[in-house]
C-alpha cells in the first residue's frame, strides 16, 4: 500500500516545462518523486537525495559556466546529479551513473524547485516519523 501525502505540486517554467513534485510513502519509507511529463522521465529520491539536490542546485547556480563535479547519494534510492551546459544549462538526475536516461532540470526551474524541495523535505521528514495510525487517518 502506498500512502501519498497531501503535497503534490507542479512547477512550470516560462517555456512551459512542467515538473511534478510528490511525496510518496511505502514499505521502504518516504520518498520524493520528480516527474517531467514532456520527456516521460521520473526519479525517486530519499530525503538524503533531496538534501543533496538542494545543495547541488545552489552549487550549480554559483558555478555559472564552470564545470561542477558530479554528486552521488547512496543508499536504497541512490542517484547521481550532474551539471550540463550544452544545449542548455541543466542538472541531470540519474538513478545510476551509467544510465543513459536522465531527468533533466533546466536552470529556469532551479529557484522554484529549490524552494519547493525545502518545503517537501520538512513534510517528508515529518511523515517519516509519524506513526502508521496517524498516516492512515
Amino acid at each position: 500500500m502506498v500512502t501519498t501525502a497531501p503535497r503534490i505540486r507542479e512547477i512550470i517554467d516560462a517555456t512551459g516545462i512542467r515538473l511534478r513534485v510528490t511525496i510518496d510513502r511505502d514499505a521502504r519509507g518516504v520518498a520524493v518523486r520528480l516527474h517531467r511529463f514532456d520527456i516521460d522521465a521520473e526519479v525517486r529520491l530519499d530525503i538524503h537525495g533531496v538534501d543533496l539536490l538542494c545543495g547541488y542546485i545552489v552549487a550549480a547556480r554559483l558555478a555559472g559556466r564552470q564545470q561542477l563535479p558530479d554528486e552521488t547519494s547512496f543508499g536504497p534510492i541512490a542517484a547521481t546529479f550532474s551539471l550540463g551546459h550544452d544545449p542548455v544549462v541543466r542538472i541531470e538526475v540519474r538513478r545510476h551513473p551509467l544510465d543513459e536516461a536522465a531527468l533533466t532540470i533546466p536552470a529556469t526551474m532551479w529557484d522554484r524547485l529549490f524552494a519547493e524541495l525545502c518545503i517537501v523535505c520538512a513534510h517528508a521528514r515529518a511523515l517519516g516519523t509519524m506513526p502508521s495510525a496517524e498516516r492512515a487517518a
